[in-house]
């Protein structure tokens, strides 16, 4: 659709859904809690924020951390993570993403760690995230997926670090204070 052109069309992490995602009647006002709902089938829809995971590898007192291959923040370090599939268990969804962007095999080890909730992407959505620390039980990392690149730092190198968003910051620090 390179050469077609696109209307822009407002969306808003706050705006409740215009039809029902069920049926799709059109639904009614939008309540004070954001929510709005179907005269039709009587189900309440919200815009709700998106449960996302990350995780700090650590090996040898040095975390893993990856170099973004595109938007939003290409080109700055983040963690080995994304946004959960429907339905998906939050560690099922963390070893995911580590065999698909680095190609590894990992076991997370101790407590979930929850940073603070933060915006995501131009449309500046809430997401909801999840830490894990966790080790390599299989292969080398590799860059693969949405990863240009993996870099290990140690905890002295963990301020000067470009990193996109400073709640991975604070999860490398922890993890390797940890260590």
């Amino acid at each position: 659709m390179s050469g077609v052109a696109r209307e822009e069309v407002p969306f808003s992490p706050t705006e409740p859904y215009r039809f029902c995602p069920a049926d799709g009647t059109r639904l009614g006002e939008p309540r004070p809690s954001g929510g709005a709902s179907c005269p039709h089938c009587g189900r309440s829809w919200y815009r709700s924020s998106a449960p996302a995971v990350g995780t700090v590898i650590v090996e040898d007192g040095r975390a893993l951390v990856t170099v973004r291959a595109g938007e939003p923040e290409k080109g700055r370090l983040d963690l080995p993570g994304g946004f959960l599939e429907v339905g998906e268990h939050p560690m099922d969804g963390i070893v995911r993403e580590a065999r698909e962007e680095l190609g590894v095999e990992i076991e997370v080890v101790g407590d979930p760690i929850l940073p603070e909730i933060h915006t995501y992407g131009p449309d500046g959505g809430y997401v909801l995230p999840i830490g894990f620390r966790a080790r390599i039980v299989s292969g080398d990392p590799n860059p693969t997926d949405d990863v240009a690149d993996v870099r290990w730092i140690s905890l002295e190198e963990v301020d000067d670090a470009d990193f996109a968003w400073e709640h991975d910051r604070r999860m490398v620090r922890a993890a390797l204070e940890d260590a």
